[in-house]
């Protein structure tokens, strides 16, 4: 006999960081398969905090009644403030590191082609 598979949980925390990573730029399937989830359950979770807000993911599992949503508005918006806040510090550290990356390629260019360097040796 086959066993059950047991069906996977993950904690309120995990949801909200899956899908800020996903508000923040990273492509959903990728994010997905890194962090061994479906992609429909990703998706699931970021349509619900887009429509909804990052209160209305439950705790563990599946939802029993309604679930606990943050009360407080101002909570809601710093919590909105934050999550853009990261997404545009990624885009930031996205650009940062491709220009590192163009720079080390032109200097490495520079020094195959013969030429002298900037510093004096």
């Amino acid at each position: 006999m086959k066993k059950k598979k047991s069906p996977q949980v993950f904690t309120r925390d995990f949801k909200i960081a899956a899908v800020r990573r996903v508000l923040g730029g990273e492509q959903l399937g990728e994010v997905a398969r890194k962090l061994g989830l479906s992609y429909e359950r990703l998706w699931r979770w970021k349509k619900r905090v887009v429509e909804k807000g990052e209160g209305h993911l439950n705790e563990v599992g599946r939802p029993r009644g309604r679930g606990q949503p943050i009360r407080d508005e101002s909570q809601v918006k710093r919590i909105e403030e934050l999550a853009r806040l990261v997404g545009r510090q990624q885009m930031e550290i996205r650009f940062l590191d491709k220009a590192l990356h163009r720079v080390e390629e032109l200097r490495q260019a520079k020094r195959n082609d013969g030429g002298m360097g900037s510093s004096k040796r």
